[in-house]
């Protein structure tokens, strides 16, 4: 069992990795030429109001479906996600609306259109892929990401030709979901409701307050600087941070790998959250000492027109995303065995402190003190989800 586990985490670190990889360091550095400074500041912001609504809705979806499966199975039922989808892809669709007239104008429909159908993709595709997880079948997974790399490469080539960067997404996600209509029966299970259907409700719009909270305490940087410094400076922190994060995302797919295995496990499991702990503390510190090194050489490749106004930032926004990653690895067992409010609190808390902490800081120091009040909301975001596991365990580790 346990050697599955870890060959399971091994396999969604790489199936993960390569979208990323492909996105990160060869896509969107390549863009960066085709673009100015506040056009290519605006498009990372967008990508994050992308990350933090469809793609974590559809993250929720998913997480609930896991966290339920088997008291379905139980009871021999199907149903209810069906409504929860279309419940939840109305909100988006409101939401990725307003945002595009926002950030576009109103002039530029095709944008808008391309941008709206990017949204309902990337939340279809976060909730449906946990056919995948449910079988614990990451080679599924594997394979699914290649389909989303491939399309991400002919929009790259469409792009080229017409500019806009939304295509990209777009074929890249239209791929993926075919792959998984093809390989899975759940696009076509049943829009029914169970007596579950409450219940199952409840614990999405619970959960989902907590996970946008998160989501927003990564992602508020640039939806934060954008207004306040201009797509240049967005741009500056995004190099700033994008090779940090490419080591880090390298480890969050143990995330998910973890919850799903949780989902199936009844009892508490102290030796496995100090295992985590200790595992995590080396592996963030290994790609914190990683990204130090090689920040400048692999900037200086990727941005080169951003590499020396980035390099300044680049020890203290490191910082900031392998303590999040580390938050990040032990959140699961809190959110598998306490009820989801801790984790509405633990994130309600983190964000408040975080938009507070950062934009005082960037009054007194610029976009430096903007980002130590990153990092010291994100270490207080580490000790109270520590102390909550804790706390609320009636054995300490053991």
């Amino acid at each position: 069992m346990k050697k599955k586990i870890f060959f399971d985490m091994i396999l969604n670190i790489v199936a993960t990795s390569i979208p990323t990889v492909v996105l990160q360091l060869l896509i969107l550095p390549s863009l960066s030429n085709y673009m100015d400074g506040n056009a290519y500041g605006l498009m990372v912001t967008i990508l994050a109001v992308l990350n933090v609504v469809p793609s974590t809705i559809g993250n929720v979806l998913n997480n609930v479906r896991l966290l339920h499966e088997e008291s379905y199975k139980k009871d021999n039922e199907q149903g209810d996600f069906q409504i929860l989808l279309t419940i939840f892809q109305a909100i988006n669709l409101l939401i990725m609306v307003t945002v595009s007239i926002y950030y576009l104008g109103t002039k530029d429909i095709t944008g808008i259109l391309l941008l709206i159908a990017v949204g309902i993709l990337w939340l279809g595709r976060e909730y449906h892929i946990v056919a995948f997880r449910l079988k614990l079948d990451y080679i599924a997974i594997l394979a699914n990401n290649l389909c989303l790399v491939a399309g991400y490469g002919i929009g790259y080539i469409f792009f080229i030709k017409n500019g806009y960067w939304q295509i990209i997404y777009l074929l890249g996600y239209i791929l993926s979901y075919l792959h998984i209509v093809i390989a899975s029966p759940i696009v076509k299970e049943p829009f029914k409701k169970t007596k579950r259907l409450r219940i199952v409700f409840n614990d999405s719009a619970f959960l989902l307050i907590s996970i946008v909270l998160a989501r927003a305490i990564n992602y508020a940087d640039k939806i934060l600087l954008y207004p306040l410094l201009g797509g240049t400076m967005v741009s500056v922190y995004y190099a700033a941070t994008v090779f940090s994060k490419v080591v880090s995302l390298a480890i969050t797919p143990i995330n998910s790998v973890a919850l799903s295995y949780l989902s199936k496990i009844n009892k508490k499991t102290n030796s496995l959250f100090k295992w985590t702990y200790i595992v995590g503390i080396v592996v963030c510190g290994i790609g914190y000492i990683m990204t130090i090194i090689l920040s400048r050489p692999v900037l200086s490749i990727l941005y080169p027109k951003y590499v020396d106004a980035a390099m300044q930032y680049i020890w203290i926004t490191s910082g900031t995303i392998v303590v999040s990653v580390l938050t990040s690895m032990i959140t699961p067992f809190v959110l598998r065995f306490f009820d989801i409010k801790w984790q509405i609190w633990i994130n309600g808390i983190t964000t408040i402190m975080y938009i507070i902490i950062s934009l005082s800081l960037l009054k007194l120091g610029g976009l430096m003190g903007f980002c130590v009040g990153a990092l010291l909301a994100n270490i207080i975001k580490l000790l109270i989800t520590t102390y909550v596991y804790l706390k609320k365990t009636s054995r300490s580790f053991e």
